[in-house]
């Protein structure tokens, strides 16, 4: 048998490798970078054609030729027909349109890694870890000294500001972090094949083919490259936590802070996450020698939702360690799908249009692009002669109409869950009853009953106070006087004695209301900012009176999307006070309020909640809150969406009006 073009041969390069503690035969063609994983006996028996093609002498290649008997002819060129094959395919095929993902390369790296050397050697190395060090330290000084002031940053992750950062410094941080993979694996001696765009949803983020790491590099250099963009990322976010706390302007540290919150997250739920198959997967892979972990796993589960879906005539039952595959690959998809939901329920208070389509596009990003990228015809057929198509129709028909079932038929019960305070505007508040300027205040503290907690002085009330009394002893005279002799006189000088009397009680009161004394003990607490010799306006908070004994009353918002389900069956009850103490109450203490304060701009109402609470004292819950887990009758799925919805409009509206108050500030 003829043996194949020696030109062919040269271009595939064979390797010995380790996967699971076992020996794997890889074989890569270079033309295209692609890597192939061949069974021992082919992978000898292809070494044996290329020896014999490519010997250092006719000696050495007779000898190799001798060697190769037909059987492993066939099998050394049944290989390169799929390398050559999967070649022609990849050249004159057209590829099915992804609009999701797609990979454009621009340029070949390996030339310039020459020139990159002397500078992979001086980063890529001690020194790098030595500088990775100091920066740590140097942030976590920093951080304690300002209080982790920066940390605000995450807060507003999902603002508009920070949207449009991310989406500018993304493409520009994404390249430093390619040139990291690049620098360690010119380092460790790899060549990079080449750089492009990768477009995520029609973003552009830059990459660089490090793959031929898997055929020259040791694990322990596949497992640095891996890891150098991840390192790139950390190192990037301490540089910009470190400049953030030196430089000045609203702008520069608002960018700043974006680059720490984006290299941050980027490397936690992103790079650095062994559930995506990016950098930290391949480090995690490499090192317990799982390297084809995600292959297998998908394949494992898919064979199994091929066993189910065909009800055991095709698939497989997954035994042993495909659990643990299956498992791997449930997660992996369970968290991509946990990561969609956040961003969504992020995005959608915000901006709710916009928010909706990334959500859906997020979903068809996590979702549809594993189907778009297998698009079998309808006259495929398996090989119990089954069409593929008919079984993915029946698969996702099967899921979609159970999805459907679930929503209408499946309920579960409303849970409302109200956090809770102590009703200190209405009930334990302490108000100034006069108005006057503030001579003494006792410090906070347990107080007993008839305890003066406050004393005010006002000028005006006692000079009124004498010139009333001066009058009412000229007004008693004048009534003396002509009492039994003019009684015309004596009717009017009566009339202003009891007027003035009626002023002076008035005075005598208001009097008595610059002085603030306790009906019964319990714990006082003072208002902030309050000094001798400031001046209090009648009704002016004093301080909060919490008193020792009696029922407490709390009190909090309900929200107003549940309100349809406030008349249904309430069958639980339940107060969490602390962390620990959990307390089921009786429905007669509940007590549902609507506050006079319509929103005309949101359309929403303020509905109050108030809990009587009689386990313990108002002083002994002083400072704590409380949070209310009130469970009624069950409503089918489909209620509980439109009340996830309806909440979410509600969030939308406030945010809008928190932005305007925010322009107009």
């Amino acid at each position: 048998m003829d043996l194949v073009r020696p030109e062919f041969l040269r271009q595939i390069s064979l390797r010995l490798s380790v996967d699971r503690d076992r020996p794997v035969y890889l074989a890569q063609d270079r033309s295209n970078g692609k890597i192939y994983v061949l069974a021992q006996e082919v992978a000898l028996n292809l070494r044996r054609m290329t020896a014999a093609a490519l010997g250092a002498d006719v000696d050495a290649r007779q000898i190799a030729r001798a060697s190769l008997d037909e059987d492993g002819t066939k099998q050394a060129f049944g290989a390169l027909q799929v390398i050559q094959t999967a070649r022609l395919m990849e050249q004159s095929v057209r590829k099915p349109f992804n609009p999701i993902f797609a990979n454009i390369p621009i340029f070949d790296v390996g030339p310039y890694q020459r020139r990159l050397g002397p500078l992979a050697r001086s980063v890529a190395g001690r020194g790098f870890w030595l500088a990775l060090g100091m920066m740590i330290a140097v942030a976590m000084a920093l951080g304690v000294r300002n209080d982790w002031q920066i940390l605000e940053a995450f807060r507003n992750v999902f603002s508009l500001q920070a949207l449009i950062t991310f989406g500018l410094i993304a493409p520009v941080l994404k390249l430093i972090h390619e040139l990291g993979h690049v620098l360690v694996a010119t380092r460790a001696g790899v060549r990079v094949r080449k750089a492009g765009l990768f477009f995520i949803g029609l973003y552009p983020m830059p990459f660089v083919d490090c793959t031929e790491a898997d055929m020259t590099a040791r694990r322990s250099d596949r497992i640095a490259i891996s890891g150098a963009g991840i390192l790139t990322d950390i190192a990037i976010g301490l540089l910009a936590f470190i400049a953030w706390h030196f430089v000045e302007g609203d702008y520069l540290r608002t960018l700043l802070a974006n680059v720490f919150v984006f290299s941050t997250l980027n490397s936690i739920l992103f790079n650095g996450n062994p559930l995506i198959k990016l950098d930290g997967y391949y480090v995690m892979t490499d090192f317990i020698g799982q390297r084809n972990l995600s292959t297998r796993a998908t394949a494992a589960l898919k064979a199994t939702r091929q066993w189910i879906a065909s009800f055991g005539k095709e698939g497989a039952r997954p035994i042993g360690a495909e659990w643990f595959m299956i498992l791997y690959a449930v997660a992996a998809f369970a968290y991509r799908i946990n990561i969609m939901i956040v961003i969504a329920a992020s995005l959608l208070p915000r901006y709710l249009g916009v928010g909706a389509a990334v959500a859906a596009w997020g979903a068809l990003v996590m979702t549809m692009a594993p189907v778009m990228r297998d698009r079998p015809t309808l006259s495929a057929k398996t090989t119990n002669g089954t069409s593929p198509v008919l079984r993915r129709i029946f698969w996702w028909g099967g899921t979609g109409a159970l999805v459907a079932m679930a929503l209408f038929f499946v309920k579960l019960p409303v849970i409302v869950a109200v956090p809770l305070t102590l009703d200190i505007a209405d009930s334990y508040q302490i108000t100034a009853r006069s108005a006057g300027v503030l001579s003494d205040i006792i410090a906070d503290g347990p107080v007993d009953a008839g305890t003066h907690l406050a004393k005010a002085t006002n000028q005006s009330i006692a000079d009124e106070y004498a010139a009333l009394q001066s009058d009412l002893a000229i007004a008693e005279a004048i009534f003396a006087m002509v009492r039994g002799i003019d009684p015309a006189r004596a009717r009017s000088a009566q009339e202003q004695i009891t007027s003035t009397q009626k002023r002076l009680a008035i005075l005598e009161q208001d009097a008595a209301g610059l002085t603030t004394i306790t009906s019964g003990g319990g714990l006082f607490t003072a208002a902030p900012r309050l000094q001798s010799g400031t001046w209090l306006p009648a009704g002016s908070v004093i301080g909060i009176l919490y008193p020792s004994a009696g029922a407490t009353v709390l009190r909090g918002d309900f929200p107003e999307d549940r309100l349809s389900v406030w008349g249904s069956e309430l069958t639980d009850v339940v107060l969490r006070v602390g962390r620990s103490d959990y307390v089921t109450l009786e429905t007669s203490a509940l007590d549902l309020r609507e506050i006079m304060d319509f929103d005309r701009q949101s359309g929403a109402r303020s509905w109050t909640l108030f809990v009587t609470y009689d386990s313990q004292t108002p002083a002994q819950m002083a400072g704590s809150v409380g949070l209310l887990r009130l469970r009624f009758e069950p409503v089918p799925l489909i209620q509980h969406v439109g009340f996830w919805w309806d909440r979410m409009v509600v969030n939308y509206r406030e945010s809008q009006l928190a932005d305007r108050a925010t322009h107009l500030n």
